[in-house]
């Protein structure tokens, strides 16, 4: 190949490459949040007080019967720190011990759909809300539609809330590359 030939197919991939970008981005930026009655609730930890911001939505729920699972938990988090982060919630202790379960197992996105799936599998539920950030819902979603079959999903993203520019850039072209790692792999490699 000349100069010539290898500039142009690195110029027209540069050009995927960003077309594909931009069809992500409108992805993300796509997300409605409706809960639409659902009383069940996943949410993957990570950035931007995910828990705490999903622990509000949750205790506003009024149906009995409503069910939160926190996957990827870190070392330490216990349902101490659930009592800890909503002490100002009515009937808060009870409402920890009946229906908000916690696993620490998970450490990616993958293993929070595994583990999600055994959780969804023992209670019987047919759908739930998914809450992540806004930059990791498509991935998510890929994921966990990948592996739950037959089970309504609907997604409720949390802003990416980061002061500087440039780290918000940094999040969402850094997840970009692994939602088409992980595409490649569902689509393709089928492991």
């Amino acid at each position: 190949m000349n100069k010539k030939t290898v500039l142009l197919f690195l110029s027209l991939t540069l050009i995927l490459i960003i077309i594909d970008y931009l069809f992500f981005y409108n992805k993300i930026s796509n997300y409605k949040n409706e809960l639409r009655h659902n009383n069940n609730f996943i949410v993957l930890t990570g950035g931007n007080h995910r828990v705490k911001k999903t622990l509000e939505i949750f205790f506003k729920v009024k149906n009995n019967e409503k069910n939160l699972f926190i996957s990827g938990v870190g070392k330490g988090f216990s349902k101490n720190t659930l009592k800890n982060l909503t002490k100002d919630k009515f009937n808060n202790e009870q409402i920890i011990e009946c229906c908000i379960y916690i696993e620490g197992i998970s450490n990616n996105t993958f293993s929070n759909a595994v583990e999600s799936l055994k959780w969804i599998k023992t209670k019987k539920i047919n759908s739930f809300v998914l809450l992540t950030n806004n930059y990791h819902m498509p991935r998510a979603m890929l994921e966990f539609k990948n592996i739950f079959k037959n089970i309504k999903i609907t997604p409720y993203i949390f802003m990416d809330k980061n002061k500087y520019w440039w780290k918000k850039s940094i999040n969402f072209i850094s997840e970009y590359f692994k939602y088409k790692f992980t595409y490649l792999r569902i689509n393709l490699l089928q492991f």
